[in-house]
C-alpha cells in the first residue's frame, strides 16, 4: 500500500485517528482505550489500524527511548488468540516507549458477554510507589553502607581504591596512584526488592543491578583475570583487556569474555536462567561444557540440569528493566506478577481460581503500581486491588 492508500485509508475513520493519536501522545483516558481496543479487534478496521501504525512508524525517530514492539502480533493476539499468523507480515513497527501504557490480553476478550449485575471492584486502599536507586555496598571489612537516591562524593576507600558516588549516581571504583592487587578486597553490592543501582569496576567496566540482584567483586581485580560473581540480573558492558579476560560466576555456569555487552538473568524464583549477547562474543561454560554465543543470541539454561539451548533473542524483551520499562510478551499472569513483586516489593494472592491470562504490551516503570493495575484491567478479564503492599487479583465473572 502506498503512501497516499495509507491516508486514504486512515482518513475514512476519523475517530480511530483521534483515539490512535490520543494514545500515543499519553491523553487517552481508561474510556477511550476501551473503545480504541474495540475498533482493534473488528476485522473492518483492520486496514486503518495498521495505516496508522506504518503512519506513525515514520515519524519516530531512532533514540535511547524507541524500541521495537511487534504490532502485528499484538494485532493477532486480539483478534484470533489461538492461531498465529506471524508469516504473513515480518515487519516490526518502531515504537515510542514513553508514550507506551498499552496492554492487550492475548486471549479473547467478547464483548457481547457482560456481566449482568455489576461487582464491586477490588479496593485500591493503598497505592505503591516504583523502585529506584536503592542499594547496600558491602565492604571487605563486613561493614555495609546503605546507598540512598541523594547520596553523592566519596563512599569510602579500600585499599588504593577511592569508592565515589558520582553525579550520574553510579558507584564508581577509582584506583589511586599506580594499580595496585587488591583482589583479596572483596566488595558486594546489592539491591533489595525495589531497587535497582549500577557500579564503575576498577576496570572501566560498567554493571546495572536490577532488583532483588547482587555482584560480588574485588576492589581491584588481579593482573590475571577479573572475576565477578552474580545473582539475579545484571546487564554489563566490559572493558576490553586481552591480558585479563573477565569472568562471570553464577553457581555452576561461567561466563568468559574480552569486552562485550551482555544480560545475565538469574534469579532463585525462576525455573530456568537467561543469557543474553548484545554485542562482542563470549563462552559460556556449564558442568564442562562450553559454547560460543554470538550477538543477537540467548542461552537458557537451569542451575541442577546439564543441558543448555540456545534462541534468538527478543532484546526489547531481555533490556526491558534497564530501560525502565515493563515488556510483556505473550507473558503469562505469574511471570508478571513477579515482576510486579521485585519492583514494587510487593506480596500477590489471588482470590478464586487463578486466571489463565497473558499480556502482550509496555508499560513505563515509573508508573504507580495501580497505574499498572489498571492498565492490565483493561483486558477486561482480570480485576485487582491492593492493601497494605499485597496486591490480590481475582478473575472478573462474565455472564452472558
Amino acid at each position: 500500500m502506498n503512501k497516499q492508500e495509507h491516508q486514504m485509508t486512515l482518513g475514512t475513520n476519523n475517530r480511530l485517528a483521534e483515539l490512535f493519536q490520543k494514545y500515543v501522545d499519553k491523553s487517552i483516558t481508561e474510556e477511550e482505550y476501551a473503545e480504541l481496543f474495540v475498533y482493534i479487534r473488528n476485522p473492518e478496521t483492520k486496514e486503518q489500524v495498521l495505516a496508522f501504525m506504518d503512519e506513525h512508524n515514520k515519524k519516530v525517530q531512532s533514540d535511547a527511548l524507541v524500541h521495537e514492539i511487534d504490532w502485528d502480533g499484538m494485532y493477532q493476539n486480539i483478534t484470533n488468540p489461538k492461531k498465529s499468523d506471524a508469516g504473513k507480515r515480518n515487519s516490526f513497527w518502531r515504537y515510542a516507549a514513553a508514550a507506551a501504557v498499552f496492554v492487550i490480553g492475548s486471549f479473547s476478550v467478547y464483548y457481547a458477554y457482560q456481566p449482568k449485575e455489576k461487582k464491586e471492584p477490588l479496593a485500591y486502599r493503598n497505592d505503591v510507589l516504583p523502585g529506584g536507586d536503592k542499594a547496600t555496598l558491602t565492604l571487605a571489612d563486613g561493614s555495609q553502607i546503605a546507598l540512598s537516591q541523594n547520596s553523592t562524593g566519596q563512599v569510602a576507600t579500600q585499599g588504593d581504591i577511592a569508592i565515589h558516588r558520582d553525579a550520574k549516581g553510579q558507584i564508581v571504583y577509582m584506583v589511586k596512584g599506580n594499580e595496585q592487587d587488591d583482589s583479596e578486597q572483596i566488595n558486594i553490592l546489592s539491591t533489595p526488592a525495589g531497587g535497582k543501582f549500577s557500579v564503575v569496576l576498577s576496570d572501566g567496566s560498567k554493571v546495572w543491578l536490577n532488583a532483588s540482584s547482587s555482584i560480588r567483586f574485588p576492589a581491584a581485580f588481579s593482573k590475571q583475570s577479573r572475576r565477578v560473581e552474580v545473582k539475579g540480573e545484571a546487564y554489563f558492558e566490559i572493558e576490553k583487556d586481552a591480558a585479563r579476560p573477565f569472568y562471570v560466576n553464577n553457581g555452576s555456569s561461567e561466563i568468559k569474555v574480552l569486552g562485550t555487552h551482555f544480560n545475565v538473568m538469574a534469579y532463585p524464583d525462576e525455573y530456568r536462567s537467561e543469557l543474553t549477547l548484545l554485542e562482542g562474543s563470549v563462552q559460556f561454560t556449564k558442568n564442562g561444557h562450553s559454547e560460543l554465543l554470538k550477538p543477537g543470541k540467548q542461552i537458557l539454561f537451569t542451575e541442577n540440569d546439564s543441558e543448555t539451548k540456545q534462541v534468538n533473542a527478543n532484546i526489547e524483551e531481555v533490556m526491558a528493566w534497564k530501560n525502565d520499562l515493563f515488556v510483556f510478551n505473550n507473558t503469562n499472569i505469574d511471570e508478571v506478577m513477579k515482576e510486579l513483586v521485585r519492583w514494587y516489593d510487593v506480596k500477590v494472592k489471588f482470590e478464586g481460581e487463578k486466571p489463565d491470562i497473558s499480556f502482550t504490551g509496555v508499560i513505563p516503570r515509573n508508573a504507580n503500581v495501580s497505574k499498572v493495575l489498571k492498565a492490565l484491567e483493561l483486558t477486561g478479564d482480570v480485576v485487582f486491588g491492593i492493601e497494605n503492599k499485597v496486591i490480590t487479583c481475582e478473575r472478573k465473572k462474565m455472564t452472558k
